[in-house]
């Protein structure tokens, strides 16, 4: 198990959660506060990324091969592309977070 060193001015918080008795541990009250942030970041990512699903009718590979594939540039497909590529990728990182939180549980 690795040792990680953590100023006292941000332990304090956590532990004081625990005192309170809101969590049963600061281990377990570090791994439900990244659980709980992972999960509203894919929330939010996850509502960004659902506005262009609307708005083109597919889901994001779909949109990434129809615009690979197509005769005519189009800048705004193209803007929206790699908007929608960034907010997938923040999505599957809090994804791959909120899973590995999961399993600290």
């Amino acid at each position: 198990m690795e040792t990680v060193t953590i100023p006292k001015d941000v332990w304090n918080p956590i532990s004081s959660l625990v005192h309170r008795g809101l969590f049963e541990n600061e281990r377990s009250a570090i791994v439900n506060m990244v659980h709980d942030l992972s999960l509203s970041k894919m929330k939010e990512y996850g509502a960004a990324m659902q506005k262009f699903e609307i708005k083109y009718g597919v889901i994001f590979e779909d949109f990434e091969q129809q615009l690979n594939s197509a005769d005519k540039e189009d800048f705004e497909r193209w803007d929206d592309y790699i908007e929608w590529n960034a907010y997938s990728g923040a999505y599957h990182y809090w994804k791959s977070a909120h899973e590995e939180s999961s399993g600290c549980l």
